[in-house]
């Protein structure tokens, strides 16, 4: 062997030596690789145990639900339907006694402006009438006391002729037909 096949065959042994090192670095790395996933794997009974138990808990909860919400709600569906109809029934109850006492408030209100105006007219009529009752008599004294006047003791009250005489005195100068 020469040299330069010494040369080209240690060449090419450390090539081979050096991808004999990576296949060995692929090699640890696969081996790491499915050391982990044996790892996660010895870890999934455990696991899968936990997620089993939670959907059998998960599970037997909704079947409790459903065993107990069916009676249940079977049970209440009437007092609330009932208590339903009693709430309806009280809220137009409410709307009628609403509507009735403001028709009654309003209806008090014109009665009572109604009264005062009634008593107003007759208390004013009243008392109008009163003054107006003794203004008149009030007058009538002054009228009285006016038209009378005060007599002397000595004096003869006049004499009012007599309409007769002056009647008859048409009467003498008419010409007697013959």
């Amino acid at each position: 062997m020469a040299d330069d096949e010494a040369i080209a065959l240690y060449g090419m042994v450390k090539k081979m030596a050096q991808a004999m090192a990576a296949r060995e670095a692929a090699l640890d790395a696969k081996t790491a690789a499915l050391a982990a996933a044996v790892a996660e794997l010895r870890q999934l009974p455990g696991t899968l145990s936990q997620q089993t138990g939670q959907y059998i808990e998960a599970g037997i909860r909704a079947s409790i639900r459903g065993d107990f919400k069916g009676p249940i709600e079977d049970a209440l569906r009437v007092p609330i339907g009932e208590l339903q109809y009693a709430t309806t029934q009280a809220r137009d109850a409410m709307r009628e006694v609403r509507s009735q006492s403001k028709m009654q408030s309003w209806t008090a209100v014109a009665i009572m402006v109604l009264m005062g105006i009634i008593l107003g007219v007759f208390s004013c009529y009243y008392f109008f009438v009163r003054d107006l009752n003794q203004v008149n008599d009030r007058l009538d004294i002054i009228q009285q006391q006016i038209a009378l006047p005060a007599q002397a003791p000595d004096a003869k009250p006049a004499t009012i002729p007599s309409t007769k005489a002056h009647h008859g005195s048409h009467a003498a100068a008419a010409p007697s037909a013959p």
